[in-house]
């Protein structure tokens, strides 16, 4: 009996091409390989792992994660950092795949290797074929050559993606192909902004998708429904006080200042958490907590941006204070986050949690918290009973509970 090692770089890839695999050679022993270490940063390696263990445990297939080894791959391909698609980079990452690829088959006892390298567009066929068959013969392995683009393939691989709703990514997974790509000052896919979760980022992402892998091996049906929404990141921040500067946090959706802007206060509103002090320039607002500093959930979208700084209790303030304030954010029009739902709507009771965090990490839900409610109502969501919602984008104003209940009272108004 044939046992092929398929080499895989990311579910999308995988959707279609496995399922050719196993048309082609129904009577093999199919294992998979998930190594990519051209991929940058870690966070999108693992969101691709996730993808690609979904798509090979709902196939039935094994499949084997490879180590993060980015530094030995920057090392293979130094000096080929200008090197356009599909050009020299491109031929030494797919030979240092398919090499790991080939040693590991050979390890394994495989007789033949093979890659859905070779169902990308991007990708071209012959100069795979020529790595493959080169690197394969070199172990002693055969390389299974198919070009699963043909008949169809491409518009199979993209309807299959959307049925499962598998992560598309939009770039490789190189930093220096993106590089040729983006344009600007910096590259957001290859920044972090935050140590938490926040709306919108992969890590959020990252939550779901795992989530989504646990259950669905508990045999649940699982569905994701996206939306969009005006994201919002911050660059850089600087709060003055009398020329200290003073620790803070900036509110979401604040606007962004030109330059440098020096201000006093001109009026002051007392609450019960906070003291508001406004600014008599550039519509500056400075939230005084009655509490140590934090960041800030929103319970309602924000409307106004106007700057908004956030100090603790721990800052003085004096009535005559000058303040210096510099202040650079982004909007990001096609922001993405997603709902998660977990068993039928139509169940009888709901268990509701929570994807996304504050900025610095606090505030957010537990994945093996919410792991283990599944697995002790897993007979109750079976039997239709209870049904499990994670919201996404909630400390920016609720927006996957608003987007849930929208879409529900729609259904809803179908029905009846």
């Amino acid at each position: 009996m044939d046992k092929i090692l398929v080499h895989i770089c990311c579910g999308v890839d995988a959707v279609w091409a496995l399922r050719r695999l196993k048309e082609e050679f129904p009577n093999s022993e199919i294992r998979g390989y998930f190594y990519d270490p051209n991929i940058h940063p870690e966070e999108e390696y693992e969101l691709r792992w996730l993808e690609t263990k979904r798509v090979c445990d709902e196939l039935g297939i094994e499949c084997i994660k490879g180590e993060y080894e980015l530094e030995h791959w920057l090392e293979r391909t130094k000096g080929l950092e200008n090197e356009p698609e599909r050009g020299e980079r491109c031929s030494v990452c797919h030979d240092l795949r398919l090499e790991k690829s080939s040693k590991l088959a050979k390890y394994l006892g495989f007789n033949k290797i093979t890659t859905v390298l070779m169902m990308s567009p991007k990708k071209d066929f012959e100069v795979l074929k020529s790595i493959g068959e080169k690197t394969a013969s070199k172990y002693g392995l055969e390389f299974v050559a198919i070009d699963f683009r043909k008949k169809g393939g491409v518009e199979k691989m993209n309807q299959l993606s959307k049925e499962k709703e598998i992560y598309h990514q939009n770039y490789c997974g190189c930093l220096f192909a993106l590089s040729q790509q983006r344009k600007g000052d910096y590259i957001p896919e290859l920044v972090s902004f935050s140590k938490g979760r926040v709306a919108g980022s992969r890590d959020e992402l990252i939550f779901i998708k795992d989530l989504r892998l646990f259950a669905e091996n508990l045999g649940i049906k699982c569905k994701e429904e996206s939306f969009q929404f005006i994201g919002w990141r911050l660059i850089s921040s600087i709060l003055k006080i009398d020329k200290k500067p003073v620790f803070h946090t900036v509110v979401y959706n604040s606007v962004s200042l030109k330059g440098i802007v020096r201000a006093k206060v001109k009026d002051v509103i007392e609450l019960e958490d906070k003291r508001i002090l406004y600014l008599n320039k550039g519509n500056i607002e400075i939230w005084q907590l009655k509490d140590k500093l934090k960041e800030i959930s929103l319970d309602e979208p924000r409307f106004f941006t106007n700057p908004i700084f956030v100090v603790g209790n721990e800052t003085e303030i004096k009535d005559n204070s000058k303040f210096e304030l510099q202040l650079k954010t982004e909007f990001i029009p096609n922001s993405q986050s997603q709902n998660l739902i977990i068993g039928e709507l139509s169940s009888e009771n709901r268990l509701y949690f929570y994807s996304d965090t504050l900025i610095d990490g606090s505030n957010g839900c537990n994945i093996e918290d919410i792991k283990e409610v599944i697995k002790s109502n897993l007979k109750e969501i079976l039997q239709n009973k209870v049904c499990i919602v994670v919201f996404g984008a909630k400390h920016i104003g609720n927006l996957g509970k608003r987007f849930f209940n929208e879409r529900l009272s729609e259904t809803l108004k179908k029905v009846y």
